[in-house]
């Protein structure tokens, strides 16, 4: 036994024994690509988790999500994992999925092939068996209303969701709403008092969306789905726990009946107008000068789409030339939609015609869809005292007589009285100019008054703008976008899944709020198609903020984006603002 001992220790010995554990610890397993189901038996209302597992693959991206029918699939994020199993060591790299089924029955994920270092990764197919869905009756339904269903084009109306459960979800998503030949408008959300129904109470979460009508025809609004995670108690492992579930909530679809204002009885002043609406004009000064500017004021309140609302041009012959002006919208306090509140319009005449002048203007005329008949409506009569101008005014006439001028009389000699006239004026000198006279004088005196009207100016001009609500406003709003740019890069490299999300919402929502006047939180992507394209966004960043709002709902279900991840989102979320910042001011 000595000399074993003794012969392990030799140098061939110990060369053999560490090529032996080099051998051992060294080992790393054959690459291999899978896929995996967790749990392959769900039922409707439900989600499994696909786990695609690349083992001593390297950094493999996700692969798109797979296609599978009737049921939805949602990327949830990558982890990575080392094991070192018989001295053989491997790293494996697993991208997740959740697969939430619509319908009971068997769904099929495909083999899923990848491509890695010029070689072909297949998987096998994977079975996820769907029984039939929980009761969702019991926990709550989604109803979907709207005031009427027969309405008109350009008519501007509430869609109502309505969310009653009796159980509160752990998180819940906007409701999304199908619909085809309507524009979405602004969005609220409010809490209802607690209904009592089937002699449950239930708690009611309500969604008004704004909604206009573009075309004429029959069309199917909805159905609105409702995306929630519940969470509960879990039997899975030894020592339970518990486990969040995603439930969709679906609505019945609501027909509607899309009519055109009738052509019998239209106004030939009609133009587009739908709703119920007020006028009041005013105009100051009303005694002018012709060619002096007069501002015209008109107010039009009351309820309808004020989106399509506009001046009418001035009648032939008015005597008056219009130039463009500026308009603004308030709401009214009770409604957040936008549906009802006060347009208000400032345009500026030019007379151009001297005397008592009167104006009719503007006549406004629109469909009213409760009362279904045309409604015109005018502001009471401008009346304005034009002077003629100094180019026109009038020329005294009749006959200017001079008198003849007599000869004068010729006379030799000084008269008594007469003052002596010099006949020598003498040499002449040059008279220096006066200061007064001298340029650099008046540029000397004029600098501190100029200077002073300047800061003057200056400082009136900040304080109008501090003052002002609506440029206070926007300050704010382009301060918040700021700081939610700022802490997006630093969100990306800690990690920091949930603050990233939160700051980027905040930045497009704010922005959004810039470019489109409206509240900052009541956008969504269909804004893209609809008041972004009519401002000219290019396609490009149309699509990258279609991805920000994807990625956005998708965080709130499935967090744990990577820093990568998030710092492609952050470099998409500086151009799509940049992008829009050019739109602001853009009609």
């Amino acid at each position: 036994m000595g000399r074993f001992f003794q012969w392990m220790l030799t140098g061939l010995g110990r060369a053999r024994i560490l090529a032996g554990l080099l051998c051992m610890v060294g080992g790393v397993a054959a690459p291999s690509f899978t896929a995996e189901l967790d749990p392959d038996q769900i039922a409707v209302g439900d989600f499994a988790t696909l786990k695609l597992a690349f083992t001593d693959l390297g950094d493999v991206v996700a692969p798109p999500p797979p296609v599978v029918p009737n049921a939805s699939v949602t990327y949830r994020g990558s982890s990575r994992q080392f094991s070192i199993v018989n001295f053989s060591r491997s790293s494996t790299v697993i991208h997740e999925y959740a697969i939430s089924p619509k319908t009971q029955g068997t769904a099929t994920i495909p083999a899923i092939t990848v491509e890695v270092d010029g070689r072909k990764y297949t998987s096998e197919p994977v079975v996820l068996r769907v029984g039939a869905g929980r009761d969702l009756s019991s926990i709550g339904f989604l109803k979907l209303s709207v005031p009427r269903t027969n309405v008109y084009v350009g008519e501007t109306f509430p869609v109502e969701v309505r969310f009653y459960f009796r159980i509160q979800p752990a998180q819940q998503a906007p409701p999304t709403i199908t619909m085809e030949g309507f524009l979405k408008g602004r969005q609220h959300l409010d809490s209802l008092p607690p209904e009592s129904i089937n002699g449950h109470d239930h708690a009611v979460a309500r969604w008004t969306l704004a909604v206009t009508a573009v075309k004429p025809g029959d069309f199917e609004i909805g159905p609105a789905e409702l995306q929630t995670v519940y969470r509960y108690e879990s039997r899975r492992g030894f020592f339970g726990g518990y486990e969040s579930r995603q439930l969709t909530f679906t609505s019945d679809p609501l027909h509607l009946r899309v009519l055109s204002p009738p052509a019998a009885g239209r106004p030939a002043t009609f133009d587009g107008a739908v709703g119920r609406f007020r006028v009041d004009v005013s105009a100051s000064p009303t005694n002018v000068t012709v060619g002096d500017p007069v501002t015209v004021r008109v107010r039009i309140a009351g309820r309808g789409n004020f989106d399509g609302l506009a001046l009418p041009a001035l009648p032939p012959n008015s005597g008056f030339q219009s130039y463009p002006g500026t308009n603004s919208f308030v709401e009214a306090k009770d409604d957040p939609l936008g549906l009802s509140g006060t347009k208000s319009f400032e345009v500026v005449l030019v007379p151009e015609q001297s005397g008592l002048q009167r104006l009719r203007w503007p006549v406004i005329t629109s469909w009213d869809p409760v009362d279904r008949k045309y409604v015109t409506e005018e502001g009471r009569p401008l009346t304005i005292q034009v002077r003629p101008g100094a180019g026109g005014q009038a020329q005294p006439t009749g006959s200017n007589v001079v008198a003849a001028s007599a000869s004068p009389a010729s006379r030799t000699g000084p008269v008594p009285g007469d003052l002596a006239l010099k006949t020598e004026l003498g040499r002449l000198r040059r008279v220096s100019g006066s200061v007064v006279m001298d340029g650099g004088f008046w540029v000397a005196f004029g600098m501190p008054l100029l200077a002073y009207a300047v800061v003057a100016g200056g400082i009136r001009w900040r304080r109008r703008r501090r003052e002002d609500p609506a440029v206070a406003q926007g300050l704010r709003l382009r301060h918040a976008v700021s700081e939610a740019l700022a802490g997006l890069a630093l969100h990306a490299q800690s990690g920091r899944s949930p603050e990233f999300f939160t700051a980027l919402h905040s930045a497009l929502q704010g922005q959004l709020a810039l470019v489109l006047g409206g509240a900052a939180g009541s956008y969504t992507e269909d804004v893209i198609d609809g008041k972004l394209a009519s401002r000219g966004l290019d396609s490009e960043n149309a699509e990258r903020l279609r991805s920000l709002f994807s990625a956005i709902a998708q965080a709130r279900f499935a967090p744990g984006t990577t820093p990568g991840e998030l710092s492609e989102r952050a470099a998409d979320a500086e151009q799509v603002i940049q992008a829009l910042r050019r739109l602001e001011g853009a009609v």
